[in-house]
């Protein structure tokens, strides 16, 4: 069945709700205040900010170092100024209820046969008589089978010991060195300071590997002991892709927030020139013959209440500016 599944990953950099069946949402009991209802936005800023905690070697063998709820917190506020999202019970709750399903996950796709469906929604897949025999033992994922579970491989960097890999990560190793070069092109500033990466974090989970002996009789011992040293090898090369999976969604992150950054001050630049042209739309109107000063206050009004009509007004040659004024009080009395 390995042709027909996958184990999860990005989905064109963004994520989806995680552990959602798309439309419904848990219900949760009245006056549980550590409960919270995350939107699908806050949750991928949870995730980065455990990755980027990760990256920065805060993680520990039971957990993340202390203030990690603090770094966290920031994060949040960076993108959502007026969250009320706090470290304590709101990020310890999504935590915990993260690492019970990642968990139960590891436990589920370990099974031969089972992996995530083919329609790219990161459902799991596996026949009836499989999933009785995984509820029978794993009684927490009775409810998971019908929901989608997208940050499987960023939860196994977050929660697992070992960094992620799979086809989900090695398939964006190209896209992540275009954005290592752009981060090293924006750390030149820093170049004595040392950059952190997944590599210092790897735990090497081999033996010493003994000399060789002298006699020729125990080549065959010491051959065998060569072995694990080799899968050390293929793990460190598989563990670079989790590093690219990282960087990867870091970069479409930062890219995402800068064109947004971009469309907001081009807004505010255009509401700018528009209070502007209201503070001055009275001096023009002394510019048009034939108007009373009644008609003016008037007219301050309609345009200072449309800038649709601020802007053609503007924009107008002076001598079509009469006839202009002169239909928009006629309209404004019609409609009064």
């Amino acid at each position: 069945m390995s042709d027909s599944r996958r184990v999860g990953g990005f989905s064109n950099g963004i994520f989806t709700s995680q552990g959602s069946n798309d439309t419904v949402r848990t219900r949760f009991r009245k006056g549980d205040r550590s409960r919270r209802m995350w939107s699908d936005r806050e949750e991928q800023i949870l995730v980065v900010a455990l990755l980027e905690l990760v990256a920065l070697g805060w993680k520990s063998d039971n957990g993340f170092r202390a203030g990690y709820l603090k770094r966290i917190e920031d994060s949040v506020r960076k993108e959502f100024p007026s969250s009320d999202i706090k470290g304590t019970p709101h990020v310890t709750s999504k935590i915990t209820s993260w690492k019970k399903s990642y968990n139960s996950l590891q436990g589920i796709l370990s099974r031969s046969g089972v992996g995530f469906n083919v329609h790219n929604d990161f459902k799991i897949d596996c026949d009836d008589e499989q999933w009785a025999q995984i509820v029978q033992i794993d009684n927490h994922a009775r409810f998971m089978r019908d929901r989608s579970w997208p940050f499987w491989e960023q939860w196994k960097i977050i929660f697992g010991k070992d960094r992620a890999t799979g086809g989900g990560a090695e398939n964006m190793e190209d896209a992540a060195a275009a954005v290592r070069a752009e981060n090293a092109a924006h750390n030149q500033a820093t170049d004595n300071e040392y950059h952190v990466s997944f590599d210092d974090f790897v735990v090497e989970n081999t033996s010493p590997v003994a000399t060789g002996p002298d006699n020729p009789e125990d080549s065959t011992s010491h051959t065998q002991q060569q072995v694990p040293q080799k899968t050390s090898s293929g793990t460190k090369c598989k563990n670079s892709s989790g590093d690219a999976a990282v960087m990867e969604f870091l970069g479409n992150l930062h890219a995402e927030t800068n064109a947004r950054l971009e469309i907001i001050s081009a807004r505010i630049g255009y509401e700018f020139d528009l209070g502007k042209a209201r503070q001055e739309v009275f001096n023009m109107l002394g510019s048009v013959d034939g108007l009373s000063m009644d008609q003016r206050y008037e007219l301050c009004d309609i345009l200072g209440d449309k800038s649709q009509r601020l802007e053609i007004f503007m924009g107008m040659p002076v001598e079509a500016r009469p006839g202009y004024v002169l239909r928009l009080i006629e309209q404004n009395h019609k409609a009064t």
